[in-house]
């Protein structure tokens, strides 16, 4: 049950920074049409899954903190269902080249966060 727990805590906090990153972004940025938001907040969360996977590997953090950070936090944090129905959005309207090129650019990305991310942390413990 406490399992449980810490998941819900780090989902509910994870979905606030995202909520936050989502306010900051239109800020900074806001006449822009494309899903600039979205694409930065699962590029930073990709590149975090592929830091905190090596240091659970190296167990410099605790296994049960794997629950609220990967599961919890992480999860509460990227977007991909977001990212879906942006994409669902950008189709709709006929803007498929624009969709065809959010969807390659937040998989590529993403996948090279992930592994960036990996290896920094391994470049540092």
């Amino acid at each position: 049950m406490i399992t449980v727990l810490w998941v819900a805590l780090g989902g509910s906090l994870g979905a606030v920074a995202r909520y936050g990153g989502n306010v900051l972004t239109r800020a900074l940025l806001p006449d822009h049409s494309w899903p600039i938001a979205t694409f930065s907040i699962n590029l930073l969360g990709a590149c975090c899954i592929g830091a905190l996977y090596v240091l659970l590997e190296r167990q410099l953090i605790n296994e049960a903190a794997r629950h609220f950070l990967l599961i919890g936090l992480l999860g509460g944090f990227t977007t991909f269902s977001t990212f879906s129905l942006e994409l669902m959005h950008m189709t709709g309207r006929g803007a498929w080249g624009q969709a065809l090129g959010y969807a390659v650019l937040s998989v590529l990305c993403c996948a090279l966060g992930a592994v960036g991310g990996a290896q920094l942390v391994r470049s540092l413990t």
